[in-house]
């Protein structure tokens, strides 16, 4: 697999090197367009394309004129998804990138007879540069199209399009060798910039993600936005997510990746009907920069239009996953890097969703949504009593949801600051990529779902615990209490009428008394820690009480007394924080 500079390839035909604004390392913000596309598709000896061309015709057609109504810098399509038609026809009817715009368009299979047609046809309007494939030329290509607008390097030319193609270089491995017996392979990716004062971007097509090895990435991983495209039944297996380990191995924060994939639940017809794949999105952007906007406010603002967060612990980076449903997702973002950018002013704080379009099938249109579907209203009912308050609190901070759930259960509570979006547990997530989010719940892997449930039963269990009886501390949640999370005291998931915080922790009977003096004693110790005053940590301790479970599963309070007749000072730890866990 080389590695070709887009730059040196247009000087040899008289062109001149792009300059595309969301590559200018500066502190201007560039837009975004992805499209995750939720068609069928068929599979044959020809190649893999739409299944029903109709329909992906005006889909892929609608996303275009988006994108030059929104003047994005940069549009993204998975792929084998845009069909040619569509992009013969944009060309001729005028709906193409402007100057300094990049589209990145996976499109679907064609042969080598078919793709010289197509460049005969739009000779006078469009400069096509492909790299010519040795083998047999019956079998198809599968191409991702580089649409742009160059000058000429003498400036006596107006400004040409240019399609410059790069081809899948690494057959995918499946059970019927599919593109191993019927793919024709390309040698060749490219990047662009890379210049100076340029940042660097490149694209893999699926599983040339395979042959991404460590040398590569010591090429690429600095100052580069790398472009991971995919028709992926199964994108978070682990040949197709090592490179990934191969560019965040290195030192530095100005590394970005966007991978893009279908929409899930995609069927696939190889010859014996459409069947479904069963498959997630993945969709996601991975990044680590130096001032990733962690907030609430911001998370928020992405989780309700379908960007939600999670830590990838291992590579010790912030992964945004999309919704995994149908949609065109239009984004602002900060650039990968920043270069001679005052130091107060350069604020790379990640992607902001500015909106989420569904496919309406009547108006035949991409239409914004309010608000996106994270499914949480379908786990949610389990949490009994309390199902109202987290119904409510998800609609402002679904974080704060998390955090509360988070304290119900209690054995997660190790760290003091265990509540920040990359200490908190369920939104780490390791190298497998499983997404145990409580209020993102499109990862439906028994890992992921088991985690959720155990979490809302945790509420559950707390919420039956305050309606049956209560320690004398807690006397006050009979007249009313609501399940909330709020930062000024984050040790606490509830708050009575009267604006008194508590805690209620309610184990399951997996945990034992020990772990309840445990879980008891940490929390003790982070609440002495936080409080203001000696009046305030005692007040908080007096209202942290945890309930474990008998051989009978009956509730057993552990210890209310401990802090009602303490004789310690509450300035002083009460036991060893480093021999907690």
């Amino acid at each position: 697999m080389d590695i070709a500079s887009v730059d040196d390839i247009l000087r040899e035909r008289g062109l001149a090197p792009p300059q595309f604004r969301a590559l200018i390392p500066n502190r201007e913000n560039y837009k975004v367009l992805l499209c995750q596309p939720g068609a069928n598709i068929t599979t044959d000896s020809d190649g893999v394309r739409n299944s029903d061309p109709d329909i992906a015709q005006q889909q892929f057609s609608a996303y275009l004129h988006i994108a030059v109504e929104n003047d994005v810098d940069l549009a993204v399509t998975p792929e084998y998804s845009l069909p040619w038609k569509v992009l013969e026809d944009a060309v001729r009817g005028g709906t193409k990138p402007a100057d300094g715009k990049l589209w990145v368009l996976g499109c679907e299979s064609l042969k080598p007879n078919e793709l010289a047609a197509l460049a005969d046809r739009l000779s006078g309007q469009v400069t096509f540069i492909y790299e010519k494939c040795d083998g047999d030329q019956s079998r198809f290509l599968n191409p991702v199209v580089y649409l742009f607008q160059v000058p000429s390097i003498d400036g006596t030319s107006d400004s040409q399009t240019v399609a410059l193609i790069q081809f899948k270089t690494c057959a995918l491995g499946d059970n019927q060798n599919y593109e191993v017996d019927h793919l024709l392979l390309g040698t060749r990716l490219y990047f662009f910039g890379g210049a100076k004062n340029q940042l660097r971007l490149i694209t893999l097509i699926c599983s040339d993600a395979f042959d991404f090895t460590d040398k590569h990435a010591r090429e690429l991983y600095d100052r580069t936005l790398i472009i991971h495209i995919q028709l992926n039944q199964n994108p978070r297996q682990h040949q197709f997510r090592t490179y990934r380990t191969h560019l965040f191995q290195y030192d530095g924060h100005e590394t970005e990746l966007i991978t893009l994939n279908w929409a899930r639940d995609i069927y696939a017809d190889i010859g014996e009907g459409p069947k479904c794949w069963q498959n997630i999105a993945g969709t996601g952007w991975y990044l680590r920069p130096n001032r990733f906007d962690t907030g609430d406010q911001k998370l928020q603002h992405n989780h309700r239009l379908g960007l939600y967060y999670t830590w990838l612990d291992p590579e010790k980076c912030h992964a945004l996953f999309f919704s995994y449903e149908p949609a065109v997702f239009l984004l602002t973002a900060t650039k990968v890097a920043h270069v001679a950018v005052t130091a107060s002013l350069s604020r790379r704080i990640g992607p902001k969703m500015e909106a989420t379009l569904r496919w309406n099938s009547k108006s035949l249109s991409w239409e914004e949504t309010p608000q996106v579907d994270d499914g949480f209203v379908r786990i949610v009912s389990n949490a009994g009593n309390a199902e109202g308050d987290l119904k409510a609190l998800v609609q402002t901070n679904p974080l704060a949801v998390e955090r509360l759930l988070a304290l119900c259960d209690g054995s997660s509570i190790t760290e003091e600051d265990w509540y920040r979006v990359t200490k908190l547990d369920s939104c780490r997530i390791e190298a497998t990529e499983i997404i145990k989010r409580v209020t993102f719940c499109h990862d439906t892997i028994i890992e992921a779902d088991q985690f959720r449930q155990a979490r809302v039963r945790a509420c559950q269990r707390a919420a039956r615990i305050i309606s049956q009886s209560l320690p004398p501390s807690l006397s006050d949640l009979q007249t009313g209490y609501r399940f909330e999370w709020n930062e000024r005291y984050p040790h606490a998931n509830i708050t009575s009428t009267s604006g008194r915080c508590a805690t209620v922790i309610a184990l399951d009977n997996t945990r034992t008394r020990e772990d309840a003096q445990k879980i008891r004693d940490t929390l003790a110790e982070y609440m002495r820690r936080k409080a203001e005053t000696e009046n305030d940590s005692l007040e908080a301790q007096q209202r942290l009480h945890v309930w474990y479970q008998d051989d009978e599963k009956g509730d057993i309070l552990y210890d209310p007394h401990r802090y009602t007749h303490y004789d310690q000072t509450p300035a002083e730890s009460s036991f060893d924080i480093g021999r907690a866990y």
